[in-house]
C-alpha cells in the first residue's frame, strides 16, 4: 500500500506538503480497512438473528438509517440515509441487523448509489425469503457538491421495491406515490 500512498501523495505539487503526508501511510491503511470492510461481509453475517412467525401480514419498515459510503465512479464520498422496508414470510430479523445490513455490509465498499439500493432489497429478499423489499436512500455526493456542479443542495433520491413490495415509490416516504422510477434527482432548499 506505501508505493500507491506514494503515487496518490506525488499528485500534491509542494514539496513540503508532500513530506508531511508520509508519517499519513499507516493512518491512511487503518482507515481503508474500516471505510472498505463490508468487502469481508456478507448480508447473512448481520442477518443472522431471526424469529420465526407463522404468517406475517404487516411490513416492517425501519427510516432514517445513516450511511456513509464512497463512490466508485469519482472515489469521492456520499453520504445520507436509508429507509428499508420488507414484508416477511416466516422470518423477521432484528431491527439493528437491518442497520448493519445498511452501514457495515453495504455502505463499507465503493458504491453506485442505485446499485446499492437494489442491493440492500435484494438481500433482504434472499437472506430473509421475504414476500417483498423496498428500499430509498438520500444522499448527497460529494463530486457534485465539491467539484463539477458545486451544488450543495443537490440531494439524489434512489428507489427499488421488489416482490410485494415493487410498487411502493413515494408511499414510504410519505410522499404522493409517483410512477414507478428508478433515480429522481431533487434540490432541496436550505
Amino acid at each position: 500500500m506505501a508505493d500507491n500512498l506514494d503515487r496518490l501523495f506525488s499528485f500534491v505539487g509542494n514539496e513540503e506538503i508532500r513530506d508531511k503526508l508520509a508519517g499519513s501511510r499507516e493512518r491512511i491503511g487503518r482507515s481503508f480497512d474500516e471505510l472498505f470492510s463490508g468487502y469481508a461481509r456478507k448480508a447473512e453475517d448481520v442477518l443472522n438473528e431471526v424469529v420465526y412467525v407463522e404468517d406475517y401480514p404487516g411490513v416492517i419498515r425501519m427510516e432514517s438509517i445513516t450511511f456513509y459510503t464512497f463512490c466508485e465512479h469519482h472515489f469521492a464520498p456520499f453520504f445520507g440515509t436509508a429507509t428499508v422496508a420488507y414484508q416477511p414470510r416466516h422470518v423477521i430479523t432484528g431491527i439493528g441487523k437491518i442497520v448493519r445490513l445498511v452501514r457495515d455490509v453495504h455502505a463499507r465498499r465503493l458504491q453506485i448509489q442505485e446499485l446499492m439500493t437494489r442491493d440492500i432489497a435484494e438481500d433482504m429478499m434472499r437472506v430473509l425469503k421475504a414476500r417483498g423489499a423496498y428500499v430509498e436512500t438520500r444522499a448527497r455526493h460529494l463530486c457534485i457538491c465539491s467539484r463539477g456542479p458545486g451544488d450543495d443542495n443537490a440531494m439524489t433520491v434512489v428507489d427499488y421495491g421488489v416482490g410485494t413490495l415493487k410498487d411502493m415509490t413515494g408511499v414510504v416516504a410519505g410522499a404522493v406515490p409517483t410512477p414507478r422510477s428508478v433515480l429522481r434527482s431533487e434540490v432541496i432548499e436550505p
